[in-house]
């Protein structure tokens, strides 16, 4: 049997797994964001991970790939699933044999494993850190903005006595987890493999999902009918769909353009030869 058709069923397996304990509330997850589009990015990059991984062709499957396709589902099975695509993304990348395709699938499951588990249980222990950064950056802002505003905390004070707590679902780092799992797929989806220029890409893009949640946030704190709209009402909505856009269009714009630049490089050098 080939290994890509085996990996590839065992890899629908266990996102489906995944996906299903997530919609019943059973997944391994660490979930401190509340309800969001998460599922919507995870579920892009599953199905990501799944395509590349049927574009690869690594050959006939081995003894160790089925332990390791089976030893996935079973962990999976057993309610961490989670863990599971971590080790399955683990798996692919060190499996591939030089297979490109194979090893971005390993990379986007991998981001998608991070996104799902990893991040969120990093913010769970850090949370205090992240908000305070979230609360500084906002209270300097707000300062600036209405004389006598401050910040101690994760609380943001104004004159007027609108108090705002910066919770640990209005942390950007969330903004930051789901813009590099944006970053990511979309990279590899492009090419399966990575430039040095990648990197830039993805700094730029966590930094500009960092400048919308803070933006957000400094409208929050402004006052009560800004609270209301950009927290409870329309707002929320308009900054979600914004936030997500850039991320995605900001992504594909930069490869299309490095890749062109590139392109025109290797022209020039060829013609010189």
């Amino acid at each position: 049997m080939r290994a890509t058709k085996l990996l590839l069923a065992s890899a629908t397996v266990v996102f489906a797994i995944f996906f299903l304990s997530a919609f019943f509330g059973l997944a391994d997850k660490v979930d401190v964001s509340g309800p969001a589009a998460l599922q919507t990015f995870e579920l892009f990059g599953a199905v990501a991970s799944l395509y590349l991984l049927s574009k690869s062709r690594i050959g006939n499957a081995s003894a160790l790939d089925w332990v390791a396709c089976a030893s996935a589902i079973l962990v999976a099975g057993f309610g961490f699933a989670g863990f599971s695509i971590t080790l399955f993304a683990l798996y692919l990348v060190f499996r591939a044999d030089g297979d490109r395709n194979a090893k971005a699938a390993g990379t986007v499951a991998a981001a998608v494993a991070v996104q799902a588990l990893w991040a969120p249980m990093i913010f769970s222990k850090l949370s205090f850190l992240f908000l305070e950064i979230d609360a500084g950056v906002v209270g300097s802002l707000i300062s600036l903005i209405i004389p006598g505003a401050s910040w101690s905390g994760t609380v943001v004070t104004t004159p007027s006595g609108h108090d705002v707590v910066i919770t640990a679902a209005c942390a950007s780092f969330h903004n930051l987890s789901l813009a590099s799992l944006c970053w990511v797929t979309l990279t590899m989806l492009h090419r399966p493999y990575w430039t040095k220029s990648d990197i830039y890409t993805g700094l730029v893009t966590v930094l500009v999902q960092f400048g919308f949640n803070i933006w957000r946030l400094t409208f929050v704190c402004f006052s009560a009918p800004m609270y209301e709209f950009w927290h409870e009402g329309l707002g929320k909505h308009i900054f979600s769909a914004v936030a997500t856009t850039c991320a995605i269009v900001f992504v594909q714009i930069s490869l299309i353009l490095r890749d062109r630049q590139n392109q025109r490089k290797a022209g020039l050098a060829a013609i010189s030869q």
